[in-house]
C-alpha cells in the first residue's frame, strides 16, 4: 500500500462528517488496497461476484473498511511517489478514454489502464530489489518491461498479475489477453483477427487495448524526451478509438488536470508538481537523423536537396528503422521553407477509409451525424503532413486522393463549398511503393500526383558502424550510465553479431535491460 494514500484514507473513515462514499471515491487511487479488499470480500459472501468498491462498502460498511486499513502493514514511501503518479495517470487516461467509448463501467477501466502497475507492485513484493529499477521499467512499454524482469528475476509482472488476482473474473479475463499477447522474450503478438464485438473475450480485449494506451499516455506527460511514447499515444487513441488527432492535446490537459486534483487529495501536491513541472520545462532540442554509412548519407545529401526545394519526399524500410525519425529530423532543418509552419501526422494502417476521411478532409458538422471537425488539410495548411504507412490505406482512396491532391481543393464531409489547401507530403512505408505501383498493389496515380523523391533507410544490420553510435546516444539521451570499459567492449562485439530483427526497438530494450541489471549488481 502507498502510505500517503493510506493516511489519507484512514482519516477520513474516522471522521463522522465525511460521507462514505469519499472512500469509495478515492480507494482506487492505492490498487493494493483496492485489490485486497475485493479479494477479502468475495471471500467472505457466497453471493454473486463483487466487482466494486461502493459494493464492497455496502457490505462490510466503514468499520469493515477501518479494520482492513488498520490490518495493512506493508507501506512503501516517497521512493515510490513517482509509480504511484505514473499509476494515477493511467488509470485517468484510460477512465477519459472509457467516457467517449463507453467501454464498461469506470472502475473496470480504471484498473485496466494500470494493471502493470499492479504488477510491478507484486514484483517488489517478491523481490525488492525490484526497487531499484522501477524508474527505468516505467519509461519502456510493457513488453520491455516483461522481459528485463524475466531476465533479471526469473518472473515478471505478468506472471505475479496471473499467480495472485484472483477475482474480480473480469481481471483475470484481462489478464489472459495479456498472457496470449506479450511473452517472456519481450515480443508481442498482433491481434489481426479481434474477439467479434459480441463474443465473451470483446470486452477484456477492449480493457486491453485501454491498457496499452493509457501507458502511453503516462509515459508521454512524465518522460516528455520519449518521443515513441507521445507518437504511440496518438497512433492508438485513432486505431482503438477513433479519437482524431487535433482532441489529443486537450484530452492529455484533462489528464493531467485530474491528476493534480487527485495529488491535493491525498495532500502530495508538491512531490507530484516536480514531475508534472519538469514534463513542461522539457526543452525539446529538436532531432537529427545521424549515420556513419557512407551511401546513406549519399541518399541523405539528395533528400536535403528535396526538402529545400520543398518536394514530397516518401522514406521506406523496416519496422522501426527511423522513418519517423527523419521525418521529423527533415521538418526541424534551418533550410526547410516550412519549418515554422504545422507539422502533422497521419497513421494510415491506424485508421478505415471513413475515418481517414474524416481526419484529412474534416466535416462541416450536422451530416450523417458527424460533430464539426478540421481535418488535417486545414489545420497543416501551409505546412507539411506525414502520411504513414500510407500503402495501408485501401487502393480505391489511394486514387480519391490523387484526384485531390491534383487539384489542391476538396469538400468537408457534409460542405458544398470547396475548400483550397497547400500542403507538402512526407510519405512512409515499409515496402517500396513503386515497385508496389508496378504490381498493381498501389496506386500509379497516386505517384503521379505525389512525384516523391525517395529514400531507403537500411536495417542496423545492414549499418552495423551505426548500430554503436546510436546505442551511445540512447544512453546518453536516458541517462543509463553505461560508462563500464568491459560492458561497452561486450556490446560492441554483440553489435557486430546480433540480427537486431526488430532494429531500434532491439536495441533500445537491451540497452535499458543492461542498465537495470548495472543497478542491481552496484
Amino acid at each position: 500500500m502507498f502510505e500517503h494514500t493510506i493516511s489519507s484514507l484512514h482519516a477520513i473513515v474516522n471522521n463522522e462528517k465525511e460521507p462514505l462514499q469519499k472512500v469509495s471515491r478515492l480507494i482506487k487511487y492505492d490498487p493494493g488496497l483496492y485489490f485486497s479488499l475485493l479479494e477479502k470480500v468475495n471471500s467472505l459472501t457466497t453471493r454473486a461476484e463483487i466487482t466494486s468498491i461502493s459494493q464492497a462498502i455496502s457490505l462490510i460498511g466503514a468499520e469493515g473498511i477501518e479494520n482492513h486499513i488498520l490490518e495493512q502493514d506493508f507501506f512503501l514511501d516517497e521512493d515510490y511517489i513517482l509509480l504511484w503518479c505514473y499509476a494515477v495517470l493511467s488509470g485517468e487516461a484510460a477512465s477519459i478514454i472509457n467516457e467517449k467509448a463507453d467501454i464498461a463501467e469506470d472502475e473496470e477501466a480504471f484498473f485496466a489502464g494500470i494493471m502493470s502497475c499492479i504488477g510491478i507492485l507484486f514484483m517488489y513484493i517478491k523481490h525488492p530489489k525490484h526497487k531499484k529499477i522501477c524508474d527505468l521499467l516505467l519509461r519502456v512499454p510493457v513488453e520491455h518491461k516483461i522481459f528485463i524482469e524475466e531476465k533479471l528475476f526469473k518472473t515478471n509482472l505478468l506472471k505475479q498479475l496471473d499467480k495472485n488476482i484472483t477475482s474480480p473474473q473480469i481481471y483475470r479475463e484481462l489478464i489472459n489477453i495479456m498472457n496470449f499477447i506479450f511473452s517472456d522474450d519481450g515480443q508481442r503478438v498482433e491481434l489481426f483477427n479481434h474477439p467479434a464485438r459480441f463474443s465473451a473475450n470483446y470486452k477484456s480485449y477492449q480493457l486491453f487495448q485501454l491498457l496499452d494506451v493509457s501507458e502511453h499516455a503516462a509515459r508521454s506527460i512524465l518522460f516528455p524526451a520519449v518521443v515513441e511514447a507521445q507518437e504511440k499515444f496518438r497512433e492508438m487513441s485513432k486505431r482503438y478509438f477513433k479519437i482524431p488527432e487535433n482532441e489529443v492535446e486537450e484530452l492529455l490537459a484533462d489528464i493531467v488536470e485530474r491528476f493534480e486534483d487527485v495529488c491535493k487529495e491525498f495532500k502530495v501536491g508538491e512531490l507530484s508538481e516536480k514531475f508534472i513541472t519538469a514534463a513542461e520545462q522539457y526543452h525539446f532540442s529538436g532531432i537529427s537523423f545521424l549515420t556513419k554509412s557512407e551511401p546513406l548519407k549519399e541518399s541523405l545529401e539528395k533528400i536535403y536537396a528535396a526538402n529545400r526545394e520543398e518536394k514530397n519526399i516518401f522514406i521506406y524500410g523496416e519496422t522501426n528503422v527511423g522513418k519517423r525519425l527523419l521525418a521529423v529530423a527533415l521538418h526541424n532543418r534551418p533550410d526547410n521553407p516550412r519549418k515554422t509552419k504545422p507539422f502533422l501526422s497521419i497513421h494510415c494502417g491506424a485508421l478505415d477509409s471513413e475515418t481517414l476521411e474524416l481526419e484529412l478532409f474534416g466535416a462541416k458538422g450536422g451530416f450523417l451525424g458527424k460533430e464539426k471537425h478540421k481535418g488535417a488539410l486545414e489545420l497543416a495548411n501551409g505546412g507539411t503532413i506525414l502520411l504513414k504507412d500510407i500503402d495501408r490505406i485501401p487502393l480505391t482512396f489511394q486514387d480519391k486522393l490523387s484526384e485531390i491532391f491534383c487539384k489542391d481543393e476538396f469538400y468537408k464531409i457534409g460542405e458544398t463549398r470547396l475548400s483550397f489547401f497547400d500542403v507538402r507530403f512526407f510519405i512512409t512505408s515499409r515496402k517500396n511503393i513503386f515497385e508496389e505501383a508496378k504490381e498493381a498493389r498501389f496506386s500509379e496515380r497516386l505517384l503521379r500526383v505525389l512525384k516523391p523523391v525517395s529514400i531507403y533507410i537500411p536495417p542496423l544490420r545492414e549499418r552495423r558502424e551505426d548500430i554503436e553510435f546510436i546505442g551511445n546516444s540512447i544512453i546518453e539521451k536516458y541517462n543509463l550510465n553505461l560508462t563500464d570499459k568491459a560492458l561497452l567492449l561486450g556490446l560492441k562485439e554483440y553489435y557486430e553479431t546480433h540480427a537486431f530483427q526488430n532494429n531500434l526497438k532491439d536495441l533500445k530494450r537491451l540497452l535499458f535491460y543492461l542498465a537495470a541489471k548495472h543497478r542491481l549488481e552496484s
